[in-house]
């Protein structure tokens, strides 16, 4: 079991997918948050973290041409 883990991605990954489920576990069933509320402030993040992807591309795209230009 330990040598499944012995890579430092494989355990950071699961460290954090651990700790998003106890998380919304501890939201739901500790603070009685609506699970609606919940899959809503995903979704946003989710669409919020696609514009900030979308944003890196434009600004690398742009810093690229820059580059080739001067």
């Amino acid at each position: 079991m330990i040598s499944v883990f012995k890579s430092g991605h494989k355990r950071t990954m699961f460290l954090a997918i651990l700790a998003t489920l106890t998380f919304v576990g501890a939201a739901i069933f500790m603070f009685d948050v609506d699970k609606k509320e919940l899959l809503e402030f995903f979704v946003v993040s989710v669409f919020g973290l696609g514009i900030v992807i979308l944003a890196a591309l434009g600004l690398t795209a742009i810093r690229i041409l820059i580059r080739r230009f001067f």
